[in-house]
């Protein structure tokens, strides 16, 4: 057995012809790198002596040799997916977590800009809740509902139904000159999918209200950065930003790696000399 993921599924020894105790040795080897412990561990009674022993043996080192090379082939994949992974942070869109948006105000689409209502019922509670503030007679309070009462305190529904806060403003409005008012909506996280999912980070109880937690995109993008080995050189400042440069090439689908451009070659008969390489008057002729 052996602690290592990578080597769980040991059915790759079996091509190689070693007996139970040379099998714990390659693995407990694989995980130590020392001979006289891998030895002990799989039940040698000299360890110190058959350890190095075991190394020299053909088929032990082809075993060790492979499963070395399972190693490195799960770890490649590992890397691999941790890169999708910084690669769907960077990229993830956080419209699809959280928006602030602009929605028409009440007048933007009322029938001549007029206080429109969501719906009728909305409209009768408004009207009732402002009818018994104002009146305390039942009797009043009946003739005002019925609309026997003029009384511009009273709401009325001359601006018709229909609002809806997912229209655009109205850029002809006169109360809000199509600005209309601005919300902030969030996404239902049970049905966040692909990057948006990966992006979300929790939710967060904050005085202000609920904050939508994220996972830091900057962060991911600089991760995914040094993956590709951008930062090895020096970033010269006329140039575009790798960062910038691995955006545009993981939007566009682009499969070659961004990378720092090589300088432009110099013509021989320009470039400068250098001081071990001069002429002939640098190094006159021996007499």
């Amino acid at each position: 057995m052996t602690d290592n993921p990578a080597l769980a599924d040991t059915a790759w020894l079996d091509q190689h012809t070693l007996n139970d105790r040379q099998r714990r040795f390659v693995l407990a080897y694989l995980e130590t790198s020392v001979a006289a412990q891998a030895a002990e561990k799989a039940g040698y009674k000299q360890p110190h002596v058959q350890g190095p022993r075991l190394l020299s043996n053909v088929v032990v080192k082809a075993a060790i040799a492979d499963g070395r090379s399972q190693i490195e082939q799960k770890a490649m994949l590992d890397a691999t997916k941790v890169a999708e992974l910084w690669a769907e942070i960077a990229t993830a869109d956080p419209n699809e977590l959280t928006q602030h948006i602009h929605a028409p105000c009440r007048y933007c689409h009322g029938i001549d800009h007029a206080y429109q209502w969501k719906t009728k019922r909305e409209f009768t509670e408004a009207k009732a809740a402002a009818v018994f503030d104002l009146y305390s007679d039942d009797a009043l309070r009946e003739a005002a509902m019925a609309g026997q009462i003029e009384d511009a305190r009273i709401p009325d529904d001359a601006g018709g139904y229909g609002y809806r806060l997912t229209d655009d403003p109205n850029p002809d409005c006169p109360e809000c000159s199509g600005f209309g008012i601005e919300i902030t909506r969030m996404a239902d996280t049970r049905k966040l999918k692909g990057g948006a999912r990966i992006l979300f980070d929790g939710v967060k109880e904050t005085k202000q209200g609920i904050e939508i937690k994220m996972q830091d995109r900057g962060k991911a993008l600089e991760n995914l950065a040094k993956h590709f080995g951008m930062f090895a050189g020096k970033v010269d400042a006329e140039e575009v930003s790798p960062l910038e440069r691995l955006v545009s090439r993981l939007v566009s689908n682009e499969n070659a790696v961004p990378v720092r451009p090589d300088p432009e070659p110099q013509d021989a008969s320009t470039a400068p000399a250098h001081p071990l390489d001069g002429g002939a008057d640098d190094h006159p002729a021996n007499d």
